[in-house]
């Protein structure tokens, strides 16, 4: 009689999904028209927006269940490594969710995943915060999923380590490609800056990446997905071009990106995006370039 019980009570559970924490947004900017949403497999994922609640759902992907709860939405997710875009209405505006299943943190043995070399991340959240918790899970970047647009401008492969392997993982947080879009929106609407995208030197870092290339920083924001090196790249040569229009090309470019994601992060809409901003020199490597991140308090350096 015990053994039924138990065979029973493992049943009811594996017929349950496991709710995941939610992913909560303070607000999407209304020229935003894609939200990206990693999800745990064979799990009820929430959506939070505090000021907009979902009214309906106008399509889902195959295998997903999309649902709408006192003006949240439900996820339920598929198993294995499945994706989509799923379109739902809020308000007057139609939005796209690009949801890509997780292959969750558990999966990772001896600080590999497939073969692939991650590392290991700290056990305990710097100060405290969520930013700097331990990721749910990793993406597995394939040939299926490598061109799926996570933002209006940018697509998974973007954000892509640069170590290679037969498999690959990344992370991106969903707060930074917010803040990636306001900072591109600003230039474009305040500077008449106009650029298809930000060129992308280096978006997610594994932890054992990041430590080969000689960074000490065991919490550094690349190896949590949030942290972007980035520069515009309008004609095509590699390098920064004038942002500034000052009729030179040097860390003063950087520097004028810089101070526009810092006024992102100084404003009472968009303060809770705020970060870590840096400018960077040139060198013979590369152009100068400016890093943006969403880790959650406030941090300057570099030229």
């Amino acid at each position: 009689m015990k053994r039924f019980v138990r065979v029973l009570a493992i049943a009811l559970f594996a017929a349950t999904p496991m709710m995941a924490s939610p992913l909560r947004l303070n607000a999407v900017p209304a020229f935003v028209n894609r939200i990206f949403v990693p999800v745990l497999p064979q799990t009820s994922n929430r959506v939070e927006i505090a000021t907009l609640a979902f009214d309906s759902v106008v399509s889902e992907p195959n295998g997903f269940d999309v649902a709408i709860d006192r003006g949240a939405l439900v996820i339920n997710a598929p198993a294995g490594e499945a994706s989509g875009y799923a379109k739902v209405r809020a308000g007057k505006a139609e939005l796209t969710l690009t949801l890509i299943n997780l292959v969750p943190y558990e999966q990772m043995q001896n600080g590999k995943l497939d073969g692939y070399r991650i590392g290991d991340y700290q056990p305990v959240a710097l100060k405290g915060l969520e930013q700097y918790e331990r990721p749910k899970g990793f993406i597995r970047l394939s040939d299926a999923n490598a061109a799926l647009w996570v933002s209006d401008h940018y697509r998974l492969r973007d954000f892509q380590c640069k170590l290679d392997g037969g498999s690959k993982f990344l992370i991106i947080r969903t707060d930074a490609l917010l803040k990636l879009e306001l900072v591109q929106h600003a230039l474009n609407a305040d500077y008449g800056l106009a650029f298809d995208r930000f060129t992308i030197m280096s978006g997610y870092r594994t932890p054992y990446y990041n430590s080969k290339i000689g960074n000490e920083t065991t919490y550094s924001r690349h190896v949590y997905g949030d942290a972007m090196d980035v520069f515009v790249d309008r004609n095509g040569d590699g390098r920064m071009d004038d942002v500034n229009r000052d009729g030179r090309v040097d860390t003063n470019d950087a520097k004028f990106i810089k101070n526009v994601a810092e006024d992102i992060d100084n404003s009472a809409e968009w303060g809770w995006l705020k970060g870590g901003t840096g400018a960077y020199e040139a060198n013979a490597a590369h152009g100068p370039f400016v890093h943006i991140d969403a880790r959650g308090y406030i941090a300057r350096w570099g030229a």
